[in-house]
């Protein structure tokens, strides 16, 4: 029994019998298994057992969500047995082989190509032919007077043409500025609007039409319209050699004006050898090559960087007016050639048959026609496929020039009459005179010749209105003027790309002061 909680006094106590440390048993008997879960229970060992139980549960149910049966081929269920020799020659013979290609020499370091099949067919692309821009030899010998009449003998009967053309570049003297320049927003009838001034770009756009007539400012019955705007373009240059009239960063006409009035420059040296216009020319083009995009190659609204992006429209005046360069035997390094052609990389569709504005923009006929006219500066031969199919779009029906309400696109036509007189052959001439008819029938031919309503020799920009990507009813009268003389002087403007010419055949004599600073990249 236990002790009570206290003892007596004078009770003798009761001594507490400690608690032994080993403890002395009879002999051990052998138990079951029984027994001996009994006393497993008993001390304690339920809790392992329910331990162990839970687990085996939970590994259970991972084990069906890890193995997913339906990826099981049904042919082949999880077999945990050991296979026969029967068994395992039945399963491998039941198997695919696996078919292990030879692989040819190579280092470890140099990764091997995917191997092609000897026999299967190799895609057929056109081959890009490398950047040679072309042979600019007496490019411009048609636009003497013998010459000029010669080659429009075929292709201009009636010399309705050449009446067209006269009457548009005595319109064009009547609007000339007592300073020697003219003026894209205003001065005559439907001027442009004063968002697209540019006065650079107005003189380069009238100083073209007279230099692609023949008409120079050293000779000729325009010889001082064309001489006072070749001063006031040349007095226009900065230190830099920018063409800009107006100083404003960014504007849109900046280097459309300043490629247009180089090529002009250009040409004026050409045919003339002038010293003056020819160091105005050689920084412009330097001004031009400056600009560049440095890796795409490309030309917009302002000079480009690294992080900057062409577009088609501006870079094809901008390539002109280097091509036009080499024809005035001015160098132009190879490498803005080759960047060029890079950048037309970006806008080509269809193997380079077909151009886009920027590479997000869609393709238009006008784009495809000024990317295929580089592309034949740069060196395409003439049987080149994507040239050959590009020429192909650009003659279909649905771009067949025609003076309509919604449908007129002279920029367009300026640049498809270039791509196809380098073709040349039958079905260019036969564009030409669908394109001439359409114009000359709708040139003002009377009306008042005094100043400020003078239109006799113009084209109404808006009446009817072509095209938006036209942009007449924007950059007005003068514009439009020129971009249709320009096409009609297409067949003598500049000889063929294609056309092997004599390269004394038109060349001016050198005067000494030109020759001193002549450099060129032939």
């Amino acid at each position: 029994m236990p002790e009570s909680g206290s003892a007596a006094a004078g009770s003798p106590r009761r001594r507490r019998r400690g608690r032994s440390l080993i403890r002395v048993v009879g002999p051990v008997k052998p138990s079951t298994g029984s027994e001996r879960l009994r006393r497993s229970l008993k001390g304690g060992g339920f809790g392992a057992v329910v331990s162990v139980s839970t687990h085996v549960l939970i590994l259970t149910v991972l084990t069906w969500f890890l193995i997913d049966t339906d990826s099981l081929a049904p042919e082949e269920p999880l077999d945990l047995r050991w296979l026969t020799a029967r068994e395992v020659e039945m399963k491998q013979a039941a198997r695919a082989p696996v078919q292990i290609s030879s692989v040819p020499d190579a280092t470890p370091t140099s990764p091997m190509p995917p191997q092609t099949p000897p026999d299967a067919p190799m895609p057929l692309k056109p081959t890009r032919p490398a950047v040679r821009p072309v042979d600019v030899s007496g490019r411009l010998a048609h636009r003497k007077p013998e010459l000029k009449r010669k080659h429009m003998l075929k292709i201009d009967e009636g010399g309705k043409s050449d009446l067209a053309v006269r009457s548009a570049l005595g319109w064009f003297a009547r609007q000339q500025q007592p300073t020697g320049n003219w003026r894209l927003h205003e001065g005559y009838p439907d001027a442009g609007q004063r968002t697209a001034r540019t006065d650079t770009g107005a003189t380069s756009l009238a100083l073209l039409a007279f230099l692609g007539a023949g008409f120079d400012h050293t000779r000729g019955d325009h010889q001082q319209t064309v001489a006072r705007g070749i001063n006031w373009l040349v007095g226009q240059q900065r230190g830099d050699g920018n063409l800009f009239d107006i100083d404003e960063f960014g504007r849109e006409e900046a280097f459309y004006a300043h490629s247009m009035g180089t090529i002009a420059l250009c040409e004026a040296v050409a045919l003339t050898a002038d010293r003056k216009a020819r160091q105005a020319a050689v920084n412009a083009v330097n001004f031009l090559v400056k600009t560049q995009q440095p890796t795409q190659g490309g030309w917009k609204y302002q000079p480009q960087t690294p992080m900057t992006r062409g577009d088609l429209s501006v870079t094809g005046w901008a390539l002109m007016a280097l091509h036009t360069a080499r024809i005035a035997d001015i160098e132009v390094p190879e490498q803005a050639f080759v960047l060029a052609s890079n950048f037309l990389d970006t806008v080509e569709v269809q193997d380079g048959a077909r151009y886009r504005y920027e590479p997000d923009f869609g393709v238009s006929p006008a784009m495809t026609a000024e990317g295929l006219l580089c592309r034949q500066w740069l060196g395409w031969p003439r049987e080149h496929p994507s040239l050959e199919s590009g020429t192909r779009f650009l003659l279909g029906e649905q771009h067949r020039p025609r003076w309509d309400d919604g449908r007129r696109n002279v920029y367009a036509w300026y640049y498809t009459a270039q791509v196809l007189h380098n073709m040349g052959g039958g079905e260019w001439e036969d564009w030409y005179r669908a394109a001439r008819d359409e114009i000359v029938s709708h040139q003002a031919r009377t009306g008042s010749i005094r100043r400020g309503a003078d239109v006799r020799g113009s084209w109404h920009p808006a009446q009817p209105r072509g095209q938006a990507a036209e942009k007449a009813d924007i950059a007005g009268r003068l514009y439009l003027a020129a971009m249709c003389v320009l096409v009609l002087e297409t067949p003598y403007r500049h000889v063929s790309v294609y056309e092997v010419t004599d390269p004394e055949v038109g060349k001016e004599p050198d005067t000494e002061d030109a020759a001193d600073d002549r450099r060129g990249c032939r």
